[in-house]
């Protein structure tokens, strides 16, 4: 039998309330089944699904993935997450009214259950939710260490996956392809595919024996490895086309590798002032650094690693992530310090975000784990 739907509340947020406090009222999915709320979740803040990290348990089995909630069913399917990647791991669709004629939802032909609130749920505000890494960092808790370790955690295993490209194109090779994926943006997959059918030797050999200009043969030489029409290409600001994409690869590229495929780098300590001064703004080249240089360094053994995680540190933040804005807003602490000042500290955050917030995992992460000695 169908949960009673609510009379329509005036908001999402109210909806939100609404899923924050389901207290012990029995609740069934549109199928029939049983489902019991363990945890709802931790609110995201920015892009993707409204709680992350929910533990559920469903005919008997528990269930970990993400929420997303909506005033009515439809609002799935007129909101386009039925194709979004970034909603791949919903495994409940809590709605108001089910306005649908169906018991599921559908992402890519997987069927996501779908849960009618029912009444007698407070509707009014959301509870503030306040997890134990925010209550740490209140009592004074410094949590830039912890990022700092996570962070070179994150650089050590983004070092191991891309190993075996370094070992199959040699590091210029590597640092050609995954920079190509940081450029790539929403297109990151096809414009790391360039580098296959366009290896960087060919591409520096045939573009120094143009007329054009270095830059200019680049950029024509990647455009027509590009296959557009399998490109996102509504995704991002107008400046950040595809089109436009590949204007700034071929300036950076072109000035990274005057010359032959060699490694551009002198030391560690260059690599963002390099990608900086070839015209990347600050951002971008906290990204290249994080994502392509440095990590491609270290599986290459080019410098020793305390150098590498020394200038992996000195890297500035490129800014807050959306889905980190929340997780920043807990770290900020009583002296309200910006928590991810550096490129390292946000990666630290991410691997806490991925690991823990949206794992169900929220009070066991390292910063809500800290056993403080007893008072004498």
């Amino acid at each position: 039998m169908r949960a009673e739907p609510l009379a329509l509340p005036a908001s999402e947020r109210q909806l939100s309330a609404a899923w924050s406090n389901p207290g012990h009222l029995p609740l069934r999915l549109e199928s029939g089944s049983p489902v019991r709320v363990v945890f709802p979740g931790v609110p995201a803040g920015g892009r993707g699904p409204d709680f992350q990290g929910a533990i559920l348990e469903i005919d008997g089995d528990l269930v970990r993935g993400d929420v997303e909630l909506h005033l009515l069913a439809s609002g799935w399917f007129a909101h386009g997450h039925h194709r979004d990647p970034a909603y791949r791991s919903v495994v409940l669709h809590a709605v108001a009214v089910n306005d649908s004629i169906t018991h599921h939802t559908l992402h890519d032909g997987r069927q996501i259950p779908l849960l009618v609130l029912p009444t007698g749920l407070p509707t009014g505000h959301p509870l503030p939710f306040t997890p134990p890494c925010a209550l740490e960092t209140a009592r004074g808790l410094d949590p830039a260490p912890i990022l700092r370790r996570l962070g070179h955690r994150r650089v050590r295993a983004r070092a191991a996956a891309i190993e075996p490209l370094v070992r199959e194109r040699g590091p210029s090779g590597a640092l050609y392809t995954a920079m190509l994926r940081v450029l790539g943006g929403p297109n990151a997959v096809a414009f790391a595919g360039v580098a296959g059918s366009l290896p960087l030797a060919l591409l520096l050999e045939w573009s120094s024996t143009s007329a054009a200009g270095r830059a200019t043969a680049i950029r024509a030489l990647l455009n027509g490895a590009l296959d557009y029409t399998a490109l996102d290409q509504h995704r991002g600001r107008p400046a950040s086309t595809p089109v436009r994409r590949i204007e700034l690869a071929a300036r950076i590229l072109g000035t990274l590798w005057p010359g032959p495929a060699q490694w551009p780098f002198e030391c560690p300590d260059a690599v963002f002032r390099t990608f900086h001064g070839a015209g990347a703004s600050r951002a971008l080249a906290a990204e290249l650094s994080v994502n392509a240089a440095l990590p491609v360094s270290l599986a290459a053994r080019i410098w020793p690693e305390d150098a590498v995680l020394a200038a992996w540190d000195a890297v500035p933040s490129p800014g807050t992530y959306g889905r980190l804005k929340l997780l920043e807003g807990w770290l900020r602490g009583a002296a309200a310090t910006r928590p991810f000042r550096t490129a390292s500290a946000l990666q630290g955050g991410l691997v806490l975000h991925a690991d823990y917030c949206t794992k169900g995992f929220c009070g066991r992460c390292p910063l809500s784990a800290v056993r403080r000695p007893p008072l004498p």
